[in-house]
């Protein structure tokens, strides 16, 4: 019963998105798309059906993953967060907040001064019509604050992880004592100092990492980490891949418009084009702090593990540890190496600083061709 509900809940919503979305671009062509150039005209029908496309994919993933499927994915996870004693469910609270106060905020502020701006300009009917691109926008804001969310779960799993390696190192004899110890140095080297919460949902189980069992204990949770990983990107990569394509063609559309609009061939009933101009790249900027915010909570997360290896080299190298736990550590660093923790969009593109510079390039290249037309 709750699947049918699930189902004809999503169908309902798709339906009505649909009808409206059809609906505005009949009557674009009828009677508003003859006073805009070819360029802008078609560049908007096109991204309005690829955004209706791109949510019918999201609502097939919330389907596909549903209820079931998550609540078995977070039992699994609460249970290796009691064990660990997760000390960052405050901060993982508070930065989602700010994120999602950042992240609201500059949709809100962009299309309602967007929409004042050309409805003054363009007539408020014929900017009504285009304003399921700002609906849009909104869904696709939402979809990355879903992930950054699970992104923020992982990177503070593998930092309490590293903590408790930290610690293991700074509670040990040192084998080297006349080398300088950059570990020692945790304020400044390799600690981020953060506000935490002792919110727990399982008690804690103290756990010293003394012994090589323990050691391996780190492991397996690792390994179970790499799965989340897995889980997530299979739940979310082919979604965030149409997401990022989207905003990437958003941001070359809007770039494309403020350029024509301050050359004065779009007309916006405005004799100085400053204001439409301006509204219409603030569009642009906010698809490219969408992108921005994701990708660096992406890297964030990479940098834990990198940590994670540099402590564990620190510790089979500059501590005295018997036999034992000098190969439950090896065997820890050998796994952290062979598995990486990788978010990629449907295996075609990995999420990192890279990605960034790739789409800045696209979007350089796609403007220069379409302002070459004019």
């Amino acid at each position: 019963m709750d699947i049918v509900f699930r189902i004809s809940k999503g169908a309902l919503t798709f339906t009505i998105l649909a009808a409206i979305n059809l609906f505005t671009i009949y009557y674009k062509f009828t009677w508003f798309y003859v006073e805009l150039i070819i360029s802008v005209k078609y560049a908007d029908a096109v991204q309005m059906i690829y955004d209706l496309c791109q949510y019918f994919v999201d609502l097939y993933f919330v389907y596909k993953y549903g209820s079931d499927v998550f609540y078995e994915y977070i039992r699994q996870y609460a249970y290796i967060d009691g064990m660990f004693g997760m000390e960052y469910y405050g901060s993982i609270r508070r930065r989602l907040i700010n994120v999602m106060i950042f992240m609201i905020s500059m949709w809100f502020s962009s299309s309602l001064s967007d929409y004042v701006i050309w409805a003054i300009g363009f007539g408020l009917m014929s900017t009504t019509f285009f304003s399921m691109a700002y609906i849009y926008m909104f869904i696709k804001i939402l979809t990355n604050l879903h992930v950054t969310v699970h992104i923020m779960h992982i990177e503070s799993r593998l930092r309490v992880l590293g903590d408790l390696i930290q610690e293991c190192y700074c509670s040990s004899v040192s084998c080297t004592a006349r080398i300088e110890d950059a570990v020692i140095k945790k304020n400044w080297f390799y600690t981020i100092k953060t506000k935490t919460s002792k919110s727990q949902l399982y008690p804690l189980k103290k756990i010293s990492y003394v012994n090589s069992n323990e050691v391996k204990w780190l492991s397996r949770c690792y390994l179970l980490l790499t799965e989340q990983v897995n889980f997530i990107n299979r739940m979310f990569g082919m979604r965030i891949l149409l997401n990022s394509l989207s905003l990437l063609i958003d941001m070359v559309r809007f770039t494309n418009l403020t350029v024509r609009v301050l050359l004065g061939t779009q007309q916006t009933g405005y004799v100085h084009t400053f204001y439409p101009a301006i509204s219409t790249f603030s569009r642009s900027l906010t698809c490219a702090a969408v992108i921005v915010s994701l990708v660096n909570h992406c890297e964030d997360t990479y940098r834990q593990r990198e940590r994670i290896i540099s402590l564990v080299e620190h510790l089979i190298f500059n501590r005295t540890l018997d036999e034992k736990m000098q190969a439950a550590y090896k065997d820890l660093l050998s796994l952290v190496q062979s598995q990486p923790i990788n978010f990629h969009m449907a295996h075609f593109m990995r999420l990192d600083y890279p990605l960034l510079v790739s789409i800045c390039s696209v979007f350089v290249t796609y403007t220069i061709i379409l302002i070459q037309s004019i």
